[in-house]
């Protein structure tokens, strides 16, 4: 069936930190005599950020107590710290991440995402985006400016789910009245956004902006929004 819907993940998909991670990462590090590399960061990251799937998967993050929280976190740092081949005690990636924690940051969309949606809805595509974020789909749209972009968001604080649970798709796909397999979904992680969307009939495409991902061929794959209105055109003739 016709392609007629795109949905997006917003973290690492649309947007990403200001400062980088790497940035943000090093600066702490250092001061624990921890000298990082962006390879290695972006591979840390794609472990922790693994973790996390899985985690929201059987006991979501947002659920948790303070304290538990406290303990994911300090795991999903030690992860990042692992990139790059550090295996750092559990008390000390706990307070590199309290220490990260302080330094002012912000999450800001790619330089190619809005020329993208523009030229999407043009051609006459729905547009959704899913999040895992603790905040409303309208603070979201907000936030980023999105309003005029985006159709529907969805974020796991409206569904009451986290991807991969197939409630927060199909409370998406309900909204923007399109059917499973009418619909593409373009995330940058494997379980809860690739195999989350295709679990419910949606076909999947992974966003590998890092080039971490060089052996995964289990879906089609682009490395930037730039290759995805192509991708578009091939599947749909």
């Amino acid at each position: 069936m016709k392609i007629i819907a795109v949905l997006f993940d917003l973290y690492g998909t649309l947007a990403g930190f200001e400062p980088s991670r790497f940035s943000l990462q090093s600066k702490v590090a250092k001061k624990y005599g921890y000298e990082l590399t962006e390879k290695g960061v972006a591979r840390g990251y794609f472990l922790a950020d693994k973790f996390m799937a899985e985690q929201n998967v059987t006991y979501p993050i947002r659920s948790q107590s303070e304290l538990e929280k406290e303990n994911f976190f300090a795991k999903y740092e030690k992860l990042v710290l692992s990139g790059d081949g550090y295996d750092v005690d559990i008390e000390i990636s706990g307070k590199i991440f309290k220490e990260l924690q302080k330094i002012p940051y912000s999450m800001q969309l790619y330089s190619d995402v809005i020329s993208v949606l523009k030229e999407l809805r043009q051609i006459g595509y729905k547009l959704g985006l899913i999040s895992n974020m603790n905040k409303t789909g309208k603070e979201i749209l907000n936030e980023f400016n999105l309003n005029a972009h985006i159709d529907v968001c969805v974020t796991s604080k409206d569904s009451l789910a986290e991807k991969p649970d197939p409630k927060i798709f199909l409370d998406t796909l309900t909204l923007l009245g399109v059917e499973p397999d009418q619909s593409l979904y373009v995330g940058d992680q494997i379980l809860s956004d690739i195999q989350g969307s295709k679990n419910v009939g949606i076909t999947p495409l992974l966003i590998d902006r890092d080039n971490i991902n060089l052996d995964y061929t289990e879906s089609d794959k682009i490395n930037s929004l730039y290759e995805l209105n192509n991708f578009l055109s091939a599947n749909n003739n």
